[in-house]
């Protein structure tokens, strides 16, 4: 793929130094099947350290969609139809993406699973075969934090209600906890006197 990760190919079997791959889609809004990624940033390298004889390399693609961008999509990253007039569709850099893909042996996300889903959905949409993660090792940051830090209502009440609960998974022990929790959190991350509607528009779990 020319201009992009011209320093290093994919190593060989039994490299020391696995090809890692960071990657994070903007997108018009959650539907897998009918929202689009407007934005897609690919980064070969996990940190830029200057001792690392293989530097960083990042690249940005922005799209320009056919779906209209919900209003809850923008509000999270801030990009706007406009923005994106002079920018090529999905399937004209599908190729350069996909070869950006088959150099990685090792892909990381952070709730990957959505990111995949809607690479793979624009592949399908303009008639061209998914990309193969078969072959990769997948890492998830985010899986990875809740299974060394699990956010279970148990560690959640701990934390925000400051002690363990009794009767933990009766539903209405966990009614009261979740009730005990959420107070606290309002507390802890300065929610105090927000409109509900606000409130749930940070704690909405189908926006991303």
């Amino acid at each position: 793929m020319e201009g992009f990760f011209p320093l290093f190919d994919r190593p060989e079997a039994g490299a020391d130094r696995p090809t890692v791959v960071i990657f994070d889609c903007e997108t018009t809004g959650i539907d897998r099947q009918n929202d689009q990624i407007i934005e897609l940033c690919i980064q070969r390298g996990l940190t830029d350290d200057q001792d690392d004889e293989r530097p960083v390399e990042v690249k940005t693609w922005r799209l320009k969609p056919v779906a209209p961008i919900h209003p809850q999509a923008q509000a999270v990253h801030g990009i706007a139809l406009e923005d994106l007039e002079a920018c090529p569709g999905f399937a004209e850099v599908a190729e350069e993406i996909a070869a950006a893909f088959a150099a990685a042996d090792v892909v990381v996300g952070y709730n990957i699973a959505f990111d995949i889903e809607m690479l793979q959905a624009e592949y399908a949409r303009c008639g061209k075969p998914p990309l193969d993660f078969s072959t990769k090792i997948i890492v998830d940051a985010l899986r990875l934090w809740q299974q060394f830090e699990p956010r279970s209502l148990q560690n959640a009440h701990q934390r925000f209600v400051g002690n363990a609960f009794e009767a933990a998974h009766t539903a209405s022990a966990d009614v009261a906890a979740t009730g005990r929790v959420l107070t606290g959190m309002l507390r802890a991350f300065a929610l105090d006197g927000q409109n509900w509607q606000e409130i749930a528009t940070k704690g909405d779990p189908y926006s991303r």
